[in-house]
């Protein structure tokens, strides 16, 4: 009877951890066995599956992960016998493989209800804070509800690490009692039930976690206590930001797992992909978490994987608009069209035809409004100077005549405001910007290039297939690779690109907004242009895929998130953008737009004086010719 009772038991636990494959690890008789095989029967779901193993021979103990635990299963249900012979060598062999993970369920029954013997059993085993066993024993003490009826203690049973300090943790979770038809919890006996399974593993005061710490901007050889006060000062921000960043984050989330950390110092995240540096110890289980986020890349896939996006990673291409840029006399041409300023030269035109019209007609039919008639030349000069906003001395008598002076003043007025609205804001409305947008235009620009020596920068450069990138490299990385114009530190290529506008620097924003802002007055800030670097990528906190940390990380982290406390960091340590306000817009027009209008004056005025020359000789030539024929 009891072989049944345990038989619904396991069903009810399969069920309840709604799992549909089970492994059975037993050391049965036949006739035991016979009576095992109801465990189907006693299945409403056809989608059950399990596996009896008999471990009493050595043959089925040989090779178990291979041939047992190989599941293409998101979690599979394990049970086995405690009180069987091999069942403690089956136990090590498990625990040696990290087989008590979250991938399986284990349900250990302990026939002998030996308590102190399982502890002592598995206080040695590799176990971690994802195990999900539970550990199953008879009621001996309870008063049956049925005679027929059997009582079972179940006790949830993990380790907060048992690789990094932790120790065995055993807590009673629930009662329950079996009949041959059906199981039913009778009393929950601890708090467990209250939570999520994490809910309740959420502290770790027992362990001591390893973590990779990577530092690119301080001594390695300095004390832990100086690279730390480093890690944790909130000065400098534009010192290894990231870095920081994720190092106080880290802090957060130490003080949210209630744990201990062992502290491992790196200069760089990898040497390739996936060796060497903090990604390699990663990799190789030498630490449990990475401080600082990094890049997601797929080769990384195979041995690890994203958490939480906790960062964002930008380069960008940054310079002053350059002022040399040569002439743009263009700007005053801009508001209207070809068509437009045809058509406005036009009616001036037959303004002018029609004043000095009118001027003829008032002259010779209207002799008391005009005593001498302009030249046609005097009505083009008045013509245009309406269109400039001037009044003239010469006015038309006649009632008509006014109303056509009127109307070319009028039309003159809403051409000149439309005019000058629209040269006015081109010219102090917003900052000039460079028409340099893109990697490609920068490339066949005639602008000088200077980068900040990062590894993400030389791997990018030389790793990259876009065309862009590779004609960018081709102008005006290698004819300057052997010099020392190139690679500028942070500091040094920001002030170089303030005091020389056009100089260009590539720079990641963490580091180099923090010293724009610094440095730069805000008029200079909303001088500045950016190109892209490199797309965009988001910075993701990583664990080893295989990680019994993985779940309680990712909930901590997003908690973390969720509260406020990562963005108020992240506010204070990353910049994503430069503030360009517009009173603090200081625009000054320079010679590349008024060099034209210099040019007009001074080569209308040297005009004027050749026509004035050319005026005096013809004058002085044709008084030589009346006082010839005078004499004659």
């Amino acid at each position: 009877m009891l072989i049944k009772h345990l038989m619904r038991l396991i069903l009810f636990n399969l069920l309840k951890s709604k799992l549909s494959y089970l492994m059975i690890f037993h050391c049965w008789s036949q006739e035991t066995l016979f009576l095992g095989n109801d465990f189907y029967n006693l299945s409403s779901s056809p989608n059950i599956y399990g596996q009896f193993v008999d471990i009493r021979t050595d043959e089925n103990l040989h090779n178990i992960a291979n041939r047992y635990f190989l599941f293409k299963r998101p979690k599979v249900g394990v049970f086995l016998d405690f009180n069987c012979d091999n069942s403690k060598r089956l136990i090590k062999r498990v625990s040696h493989l990290n087989l008590f993970n979250h991938y399986h369920h284990w349900l250990i029954y302990d026939d002998s209800n030996e308590l102190m013997a399982f502890q002592n059993t598995f206080q040695h085993l590799n176990l971690s804070v994802d195990t999900d066993v539970n550990y199953v024993i008879k009621n001996i003490t309870t008063t049956f509800v049925e005679p027929s009826s059997t009582s079972f203690i179940v006790y949830d049973v993990y380790n907060n690490g048992f690789q990094i300090g932790g120790s065995l943790n055993i807590t009673v979770d629930y009662e329950v009692e079996c009949n041959s038809l059906v199981c039913l919890k009778c009393k929950y006996l601890s708090n467990l039930h209250m939570r999520s399974l994490y809910g309740n593993r959420e502290r770790l005061p027992d362990a001591m976690m390893r973590v990779a710490v990577v530092v690119t901007r301080f001594d390695l050889k300095a004390p832990p206590s100086e690279i730390n006060a480093f890690l944790s000062s909130q000065r400098d921000f534009y010192i290894d930001p990231l870095v920081r960043f994720g190092f106080q984050v880290l802090l957060l989330l130490q003080d949210s797992l209630y744990t201990k950390f062992s502290l491992q110092y790196f200069d760089k995240w990898t040497d390739a992909e996936y060796t060497g540096g903090a990604i390699g110890a990663l990799v190789n289980h030498t630490v449990d978490l990475v401080s600082a986020p990094f890049v997601m890349t797929p080769l990384r896939f195979q041995f690890i994987t994203p958490i939480a996006p906790t960062g964002d990673f930008r380069s960008v291409c940054m310079f002053r608009t350059p002022r040399n840029s040569g002439i743009k006399g263009g700007v005053f041409v801009e508001p209207f069209s070809t068509k437009v300023w045809i058509y406005f030269g036009v009616i001036l035109a037959l303004a002018a035809l029609l004043l000095w019209f009118t001027f003829l007609v008032e002259y010779y039919k209207m002799g008391k409004h005009s005593t001498f008639i302009p030249s046609f030349l005097t009505t083009c000069l008045i013509s245009i100077g309406s269109a400039c906003a001037q009044s003239s001395y010469l006015l038309p008598g006649s009632i008509g005549g006014r109303f056509v002076f009127i109307t070319l003043m009028l039309i003159s007025f809403i051409m000149l405001n439309y005019y000058t609205s629209v040269v006015v804001s081109i010219l102090l409305g917003s900052p000039v910007k460079s028409n340099i947008k893109t990697m490609s235009d920068l490339a066949d620009s005639n602008l000088d290039v200077g980068l900040e020596p990062l590894p993400f920068t030389y791997s990018y450069l030389n790793s990259s297939t876009l065309p862009e990138v590779k004609r960018f490299v081709k102008r005006k990385v290698v004819p300057k690779i052997h010099t020392n114009n190139l690679w500028f530190s942070a500091q040094e290529g920001i002030m170089r690109m303030r005091n020389r506008p056009g100089f260009v620097f590539v720079f990641e924003v963490s580091t180099g907004y923090n010293l724009i802002e610094r440095t730069y007055e805000a008029s200079e800030i909303c001088d500045l242009n950016e190109v892209l670097f490199r797309p965009d990528t988001q910075l993701v906190t990583h664990l080893h895929r295989n990680s019994s940390y993985r779940e309680i990380v990712r909930l901590k982290i997003l908690r973390i998130i969720e509260t406020g406390v990562h963005a108020k960091h992240r506010r204070q340590w990353v910049r994503t953008h430069l503030d360009c306000l517009t009173n603090n817009l200081i625009v000054h027009v320079g010679l590349e737009y008024t060099a034209s209008l210099f040019i007009m004056l001074l080569v209308g005025y040297t005009l004027v004086l050749l026509i004035f020359i050319t005026e005096l000789l013809w004058n002085r030539y044709n008084i030589k010719i009346t006082n010839l024929f005078v004499r004659n």
